[in-house]
């Protein structure tokens, strides 16, 4: 389970429905309150409240149950398992939810007698003891019509018995239409209030996910901005969709030993519990997948064994540390792929990297580097040395010398003795000596700041900017309040991180420097670890 390594008391996003968790939005409280309305202005009502599966139609009855006894009112809710029992243990078990003594002679056993001593049982205590009385249906779509003319006629007797008696029915939209046309059952003809429970917005998905997480006890937001957004417009606002991608989003997390949940993360999950992918149904039926296929599988699982193990894996990084420079250089320009599909792909890794999709930007519009890719999304290029870009610690795009006719590789990986590259279609590995003849100096990095960061900040600036400046030149554990400006403690610090990271010293906030104060984030990618 996945509670230590987020510091849950409860798992947040269980499958059955627990009023513990129960985030209401306007409509849900909508429906509440009319409900509770019925309950006071009339002696019999009949509500229809119907919405796609997952939505929440469960939980609204049961709150409604829970919300009953305080209004003097005695709640029997009844859901898809209670209308597998028989006609008669279905009455009975009515008889028990209400406090009524149960027939014990056969005569009295049968459903007409079971629905009129019901309703007249029901009109007594209501007389004595100023009762109301709220049978909930959920499911109420199972229900066939025998059930359901059962049900209009205990209404109907229980009006003549003089029993306030109230009905909720929740179900399916294909209900709403069974009890709305013409020739469908009578209790549709009943019906006072027929409300929609519609899927949550993209805001209300969001603040679903974060309530369940509080209620659970986390102290961390286990999902990023882009991860939660990813979760949401995945979960269509369908709650139960959402409990399910989230629950086994956290659990992958901890399987994986990650403590921050993306976007990538979360495709990786909506292939596996959303019904419309593959992924889905090999987890759902994958015992009997793995009966029929086993002989595929072997033969699969050996090929790509020897595949993988022959170096031929474009995730496994060919070795150029072994050989001469000059036989690395010759190597590595065998490598290369085109230079205008190399580029292509390099740029297309560094915006996954960063968790950026098709939506915010396109990798032909990242690859010019403007200094602000979209809102929020930034890019700076410059000359360095290696030693320089491992302190960024993170993925930079590269560009090699006339040589190897300029073209850009990925750096993903930089120890004291090699470099790991990504090429556009493999990852190499080479020494820096044979790195250092292959590369011209130039880089190109993106990063994320806050999207009304301006280009520059200097020695008395304040306003747009400055909270986030303040806040990443801090110390650990202090967090900046009230008016910020940029005065000569600030600039101070500004030197010595400018210092740091080998960047010309001069106390201005530039792109550069901007670069280097992201970088100190814990978000976002960094690069490999392990390379010698």
């Amino acid at each position: 389970m996945y509670l230590q390594t987020f510091g849950l008391r409860e798992p947040p996003f269980g499958e059955a429905p627990d009023p513990r968790f129960a985030c209401l939005f306007a409509r849900e409280r909508e429906i509440l309150a009319h409900v509770e309305y019925e309950l006071g202005a009339s002696d019999h009502s009949v509500t229809l409240v119907t919405g796609e599966a997952g939505v929440g139609k469960t939980m609204l009855c049961m709150l409604v149950e829970a919300d009953a006894p305080q209004h003097g009112v005695r709640a029997v809710r009844h859901a898809d398992g209670d209308y597998a029992l028989e006609t008669i243990a279905w009455l009975r078990s009515m008889y028990a939810g209400f406090g009524l003594p149960l027939p014990l002679s056969a005569e009295a056993n049968t459903e007409q007698h079971l629905v009129d001593n019901l309703a007249n049982g029901l009109g007594r205590l209501a007389h004595h003891v100023n009762h109301r009385f709220l049978l909930i249906l959920d499911d109420a779509e199972e229900l066939g019509d025998g059930d359901l003319a059962l049900i209009e006629r205990l209404y109907v007797a229980c009006e003549k018995a003089k029993a306030p008696f109230h009905i909720v029915l929740a179900g399916l939209p294909v209900l709403r239409e069974r009890l709305g046309g013409h020739g469908g059952p009578a209790l549709g003809g009943h019906i006072r209030s027929r409300l929609p429970l519609n899927p949550l917005n993209a805001d209300e998905s969001e603040r679903y996910v974060r309530h369940r997480l509080h209620v659970a006890g986390t102290t961390q937001m286990p999902f990023s901005r882009l991860g939660l957004r990813s979760l949401r417009d995945d979960g269509k606002g369908n709650p139960k969709r959402l409990n399910a991608l989230a629950h086994r989003a956290l659990e992958r997390a901890a399987e994986r030993g990650e403590q921050n949940i993306g976007e990538r993360a979360l495709g990786f999950v909506a292939r596996e519990v959303l019904p419309q992918h593959a992924r889905y149904w090999l987890r759902r039926y994958r015992k009997a997948i793995l009966a029929v296929g086993t002989v595929a599988a072997v033969i699969f699982v050996g090929g790509f064994g020897i595949w993988v193990f022959t170096g031929h894996s474009p995730s496994r990084p060919k070795s150029f540390v072994t050989v001469t420079p000059e036989q690395a250089l010759a190597k590595l320009q065998d490598a290369l792929p085109a230079a205008d599909v190399g580029q292509v792909r390099v740029w297309g890794e560094l915006l996954a990297r960063w968790q950026v999709t098709s939506k915010e930007t396109s990798v032909a519009n990242a690859i010019n580097c403007d200094a602000i890719i979209f809102p929020g999304f930034a890019c700076v290029s410059g000359r360095g040395t290696l030693d320089q870009l491992r302190r960024f610690d993170r993925p930079l795009v590269l560009e090699l010398d006339d040589t190897h006719a300029k073209q850009q590789v990925l750096l993903v990986g930089a120890g004291d003795e090699a470099v790991r590259l990504y090429l556009g279609n493999k990852y190499v590995e080479l020494t820096r000596d044979a790195f250092d003849r292959a590369w011209n100096g130039r880089f190109y990095a993106v990063f994320r700041v806050e999207p009304d960061m301006p280009n520059k900040l200097a020695r008395g600036d304040s306003g747009q900017g400055m909270a986030w400046l303040a806040s990443h030149l801090a110390p650990p554990g202090i967090k900046p309040t009230g008016a910020i400006t940029f005065d000569a403690g600030m600039e101070t610090r500004v030197r010595n991180v400018q210092q740091k990271f080998g960047i010309a010293a001069d106390g201005v906030v530039g792109p550069e420097t901007m670069f280097a104060l992201s970088s100190l984030e814990p978000d976002g990618p960094h690069l490999a670890r392990g390379v010698p």
